[in-house]
């Protein structure tokens, strides 16, 4: 799969992995890939407490996996996701005095 093919399909799966996180409060879904090429999948939601929480909830990695496979995502890819869990409350935190 060429890294053109592979950003397609990672750009093609993140409204409806939004949309399948969005019960458990995820407001922003966007992946960046790695030094090797490997997806890293960045779900933002709004509070600390949520972040929390969607990091526990051990369905949320595979359930972005199968989402990436679905859109054609290599399997080696998929296997190799990191998932990064940030909240807006975290990040507004940073540019505070």
């Amino acid at each position: 799969m060429s890294d053109e093919t592979r950003r397609r399909a990672a750009d093609a799966a993140m409204l409806p992995i939004r949309a399948s996180l969005a019960p458990a409060g995820v407001t922003g879904v966007h992946w960046l890939p790695d030094a090797d090429g490997d997806p890293v999948v960045w779900i933002e939601v709004s509070t600390e407490a949520g972040r929390v929480a969607v990091e526990s909830y051990p369905w949320v990695l595979p359930q972005v996996q199968v989402v990436l496979s679905r859109l054609g995502l290599a399997p080696e890819k998929v296997q190799a996701l990191r998932l990064q869990v940030t909240s807006a409350e975290a990040q507004d935190r940073l540019f505070e005095e």
